[in-house]
């Protein structure tokens, strides 16, 4: 049995994987473009009732074209009384050129399947569309992964996470105005460098508004995928994760072999591989509202080294207070005496000279006591400079 990829991921390679193997096959074998062809859709715009399809009268259907080399509208046509439309246009240029069929109904924009060739009708040209509301409407979590890379040199990782929504009503949501989210979801409080994704909602209806992430695009019946990534610090490992819906699949994929994701319902599966990056994975299936998850992740060379520093910086900080402390607690030494004896002027200088220096030397630290000491030494020795500059002056 192949191994179920998870979306993203799957999502990722198929796209990466077609326009690299499209750039090749241009680079290689140029094909120029084909002759434009007359092409029409004949299809009908309906809303599905649980009784029967009601067509829809009125409504401008659009054929758009979407191709690298041009893009826009073609032509367009109104649904007669039962819903039914005629649409043509011509089709031209690449042939990798993407044709579909839009129709707006009470302001939101509704389409067909891919038009494959010069004529489409049945299936694929019917177009169904939904009355709105914007009373709250729960949607199934019908899928939830969590990807979460190696680190990066700075020790911090990239999350991504993607959703699968379901909306299973027959109306399609609304917000009460342009920013009221229809949907919102938890983000870890510590993240960063938060991006949405691509999937089947614009991303820039998808944004962090706190600790969450809102949608705020209309969302008709079905499913519909979202995506958006962001950065963690290695502080915010462990990681907690709460699951705040009941979720049908729920899947964590680590891309660090000694990572572990652990819940009471997550099982451990076979690795994935994509782009040459092999992630371990953990599967739920049913996974209740409130399930917790933790994520352990191993240490960092960047969290190491930051905890290293700190802790070489608070020995460094320690030892400088102590080497204060003793500089603060020192006492000046005890001295001999001083013993009345003659003194030359010229030796008495020397040493209240030399007393300065040694006070000039700790007065930054010197307690008030040691302050005490040097002012009573000093005018001692001032007293003897002045006795004995007056015996060596002459007598009159």
């Amino acid at each position: 049995m192949l191994r179920r990829m998870p979306a993203l991921l799957r999502c990722v390679a198929t796209v990466t994987s077609s326009l690299l193997g499209a750039s090749v096959a241009r680079a290689q074998f140029p094909v120029p473009d084909a002759p434009p062809v007359a092409a029409s859709v004949v299809g009908v715009v309906v809303i599905h009732t649980p009784d029967r399809d009601i067509g829809v009268p009125g409504v401008t259907v659009t054929v758009h074209r979407v191709g690298a080399d041009s893009a826009g509208a073609l032509d367009s046509a109104v649904t007669d009384a039962g819903g039914r439309y005629t649409v043509r246009y011509r089709r031209f240029g690449s042939d990798d050129a993407v044709y579909f069929a839009a129709a707006v109904h009470h302001g939101i924009a509704y389409f067909s399947s891919p038009l494959r060739g010069a004529l489409t009708r049945g299936g694929d040209a019917e177009i169904s569309v939904f009355d709105t509301t914007s009373a709250p409407v729960v949607f199934t979590v019908q899928g939830h992964h969590i990807v979460v890379s190696a680190p990066k040199p700075d020790g911090g990782r990239d999350i991504v996470e993607v959703y699968e929504l379901s909306n299973d009503t027959t109306v399609t949501v609304v917000g009460r105005d342009s920013l009221a989210p229809v949907w919102s979801t938890p983000i870890p409080h510590d993240a960063t460098a938060f991006v949405a994704g691509q999937g089947d909602v614009s991303p820039v209806t998808l944004e962090r508004r706190g600790d969450r992430v809102t949608l705020a695009a209309a969302f008709s019946p079905g499913v519909k995928q979202l995506s958006y990534s962001y950065t963690l610090g290695p502080g915010a490992f462990p990681l907690q994760l709460a699951i705040e819906r009941a979720t049908g699949v729920l899947e964590v994929l680590l891309e660090e072999p000694s990572a572990q994701a652990r819940a009471s319902v997550l099982r451990p599966m076979p690795d994935a591989t994509t782009q040459g990056r092999t992630f371990k994975r953990f599967l739920a299936q049913g996974a209740p509202a409130g399930t917790m998850i933790r994520v352990d992740v191993p240490a960092t060379t960047a969290g190491t080294r930051a905890r290293v520093l700190a802790g070489v910086a608070i020995v460094i900080a320690l030892a400088m207070l102590g080497a204060l402390a003793r500089a603060l607690t020192r006492r000046a030494p005890r001295r001999a005496p001083v013993v009345p004896a003659p003194h030359t002027t010229e030796s008495l200088i020397a040493e209240i000279a030399a007393l300065d220096a040694r006070h000039d030397q700790r007065r930054q630290f010197a307690p008030a006591m040691e302050v005490e000491h040097y002012t009573r030494e000093r005018a001692i020795l001032k007293e003897r400079l002045t006795a004995a500059l007056a015996a060596e002056r002459p007598s009159s």
